[in-house]
């Protein structure tokens, strides 16, 4: 008995010399870790190159990839009514234009309608603008000690610096046109994408899937409904938070007998939609207004208002809405928003965070079924009748 066990107990303690052997001189200085995270390195990099080249040509590209990501942010909003139309009877070209076309009259409706009111109250606080800013250089003369000619001064010196510099003025001016141009092209692309998307949304899936490979298109289908999904979670999300930012300045706008309530209200809503420059914006309107209307006192207590609002929204209720509404933690949403800020401006950070629920979510798919498909696919494994359970320790036998 012991003569037979003999060659099978040498057998690994011969072998493992030589694998110790045929190792090179420098995998034996470099420790371990090391080897993995020189692996891991290199990886990351590659995939960090790959990232800031697709960014690079987004970036090259906006004038259609911006327009296509807003199309498909708006489609969100669009295909639900749309598809309950088609439920009823109505042609499914017929359904896309009526919403599209329908909330494009509905947005110009409420414009138009707040627009008269605005403009009137304007006019009525025309006369006392004037009175506000002479009381504001009052203050900074008496508290500051600045020196109401010496700005006036300051003013005339670069009313000058203008007009000596009109072509330079006008290159700018012309340039500023361009951009409002490639705007309003762009805002129309996109209009005409979101009908397309609304109406043949399902050829184009469609025609996508027919196009992946046959044993991939299950995961393609999966992936795609997860970032939809994604998607639509940030509409919803971000219109509750421009909702709740909205109403608690018109609140506060209203408590201090503010005029344009209703028109700032409004204008802080659709600003919500646009991170970081939104805020200051309409914020900034609505404290002009209470300086304009009641001097410098209501001024800052609107500016009060407006600070405590946003903080609350941006701090508070932005990270605890939008983490259920994306499934993204508080610190990823601060995180891609600044860094979608710092790479690419306002829209950067307005597209940081549907980027990151839809990565997120489409990398969570993926996880999901590669974890299914390690439980359900058997081990290789000598038993040709499949997977072998692991042995049970011997202080349990």
């Amino acid at each position: 008995m012991n003569s037979d066990a003999e060659p099978v107990a040498s057998t690994p303690a011969s072998a493992a010399p030589e694998r110790r052997r045929v190792l090179p001189a420098e995998h034996q200085r470099v420790p371990s870790w090391l080897t993995t995270a020189a692996a891991w390195g290199w990886r990351l990099l590659v995939l960090l190159i790959g990232a800031v080249a697709v960014l690079f040509v987004l970036t090259r590209l906006s004038l259609v990839t911006l327009p296509i990501i807003i199309a498909l942010i708006l489609a969100t909003l669009c295909v639900p009514p749309a598809r309950a139309l088609e439920a009823r009877g109505m042609p499914r070209a017929p359904a896309a234009l009526l919403v599209v076309g329908g909330g494009l009259l509905a947005i110009g409706g409420l414009i138009a309608a707040l627009t008269p009111a605005f403009v009137t109250q304007v006019q009525e606080l025309r006369p006392t603008v004037l009175e506000a800013v002479n009381t504001l250089f009052g203050l900074l003369e008496t508290n500051f000690d600045w020196d109401r000619a010496e700005i006036d001064g300051y003013l005339s010196q670069m009313t000058q610096a203008v007009q000596e510099r009109g072509g330079a003025v006008a290159g700018q001016v012309l340039s500023g046109a361009a951009s409002v141009v490639q705007a309003i092209a762009a805002l129309l692309l996109a209009l005409v994408l979101l009908f397309f998307f609304v109406k043949d949304g399902e050829q184009i899936v469609a025609w996508m899937l027919a196009r992946s490979p046959e044993d991939h298109r299950d995961t393609v289908r999966a992936t795609g409904r997860r970032a939809w999904a994604a998607l639509a979670g940030f509409v919803r999300g971000t219109a509750a938070v421009a909702l709740i930012d909205a109403i608690g300045i018109g609140i506060g706008l209203a408590v201090l007998r503010v005029p344009l309530v209703l028109p700032i209200a409004v204008l802080v809503f659709l600003g919500g939609f646009i991170p970081v420059i939104g805020a200051f914006v309409t914020g900034l309107l609505a404290v002009l207004v209470a300086l304009a209307a009641g001097g410098m006192q209501q001024a800052l207590l609107v500016l009060l208002v407006v600070v405590a609002v946003q903080q609350l929204e941006s701090n508070v209720l932005q990270p605890v809405i939008m983490r259920r509404a994306v499934s993204l933690h508080p610190v990823v949403i601060l995180s891609a928003l600044t860094a979608g800020a710092a790479l690419t401006g306002v829209v950067g950070a307005f597209l940081a965070v549907p980027i990151a629920a839809v990565l997120s979510a489409v990398g969570n798919e993926l996880r999901l079924r590669a974890e299914a498909d390690a439980v359900i696919e058997p081990r290789a494994d000598d038993d040709p009748m499949g997977p072998v359970d692991d042995p049970v320790p011997t202080d349990q036998l």
